[in-house]
């Protein structure tokens, strides 16, 4: 058994200690198809059993990988023969190489992380200012329940890769070294994916929905973003989901515009009312609320409503409502209406 409680890669292979390489190879495919989680669904260790076996392999496939795990872990004499810079013969290059391959296959361990998503909501102005609750379907991809997320239809009919004829392996020479790599023709598999699936037409991925209820706060604006942690895209090899980012769109009101926190609007008084004052309903997001018109007041001029803005996001003070007085002047007066207006004309100039 292993030293200091590491790994025997060899009993997890189930292959005698001087196996060759053919061995291995041979001894990994098989328990490789056998542990795969796509085959042992209901099995919970086939994945962690999978796992192990592809790390097993990926160390001793490679010569310089191998030698240097019998030495310093099982504590055996190196297959590669005479001691160089390091136990292993490897020089300082390659001992760097393989921290980056360390890192790199500790990073695919993690599983890859979701894509996030990105989804449009359009609000009206009072949804944006006042809040609601929405019912939205996101829009997300599964693999395709036809090709099992390959994009191409079973690999029976397929044909062997010219490159590394079937093996889905070729060996290269590196650094006067002969090194197993996988197959650049065929990515491995050992076959060309020829024919695409005609249900996902080859992408591996299916579209649908996910019906969602979502809370939109008081106070949203255009371009304000919502973070939906993990309904973004589904992560891979056990990486966690990606984030949904809700964007709004808040519509134009024929009524109201906004200036920061506050609500603006234009209100037409008649032009008796501007000379005399008095109070008229204004329209506000909660409704009808009562104005006081101050007796001779000009047009253009503002008045303000306390409180009847927009609610600040994160419990901020509310806005007011800004409503800008026009005074409206009538096209047509009857014959007493000209007669009474001259009347007052008269009086005026006799003031003056």
């Amino acid at each position: 058994m292993a030293e200091n409680n590491r790994k025997d890669y060899y009993e997890i292979l189930g292959v005698a200690c001087d196996a060759d390489h053919e061995i291995l190879k041979k001894a990994y495919r098989k328990l490789a198809k056998k542990y795969h989680p796509d085959r042992q669904p209901e099995d919970s260790r086939a994945e962690e059993r999978f796992k192990e076996l592809q790390e097993a392999y990926a160390v001793l496939k490679d010569p310089a990988k191998r030698d240097r795990y019998d030495a310093d872990v099982l504590g055996r004499k190196n297959h590669g023969g005479g001691k160089g810079k390091n136990a292993s013969g490897a020089g300082v290059s390659e001992v760097v190489e393989d921290i980056f391959e360390f890192l790199r296959s500790r990073m695919e361990d993690r599983g890859k992380r979701g894509e996030d998503l990105r989804y449009m909501v359009s609000l009206t102005f009072e949804e944006a200012a006042l809040g609601i609750e929405k019912v939205i379907r996101i829009p997300k991809r599964k693999n395709c329940p036809a090709c099992a997320g390959r994009g191409w239809k079973s690999p029976g009919g397929s044909r062997a890769c010219k490159v590394c004829r079937g093996e889905g392996e070729i060996t290269a020479t590196k650094r006067n070294k002969n090194q197993v790599m996988e197959c650049p023709g065929c990515d491995g598999k050992g076959i060309l994916e020829k024919k695409d699936c005609e249900k996902c037409e080859g992408k591996g991925k299916m579209p649908y929905r996910v019906q969602r209820r979502i809370t939109v706060p008081p106070g949203v604006d255009n371009g304000s973003r919502l973070k939906v942690r993990g309904e973004g895209g589904a992560g891979e090899r056990g990486g966690e989901n990606g984030d949904l980012y809700i964007v709004i769109q808040v519509k134009d009101h024929p009524v109201f515009t906004r200036r920061n926190l506050d609500v603006c609007c234009d209100i037409s008084v008649h032009f008796t009312q501007a000379v005399l004052g008095g109070k008229i309903q204004v329209p506000t997001l909660e409704g009808l609320k009562p104005l006081a018109i101050p007796a001779g007041i000009q047009p253009g001029t503002v008045l303000t409503l306390k409180d009847c803005g927009i609610p600040g996001l994160n419990g901020a003070r509310r806005g007011n409502q800004q409503v800008c007085v026009r005074v409206e002047v009538p096209r047509r007066v009857s014959k007493k209406e000209k007669e009474l207006l001259r009347a007052w004309q008269g009086m005026q100039q006799g003031l003056t």
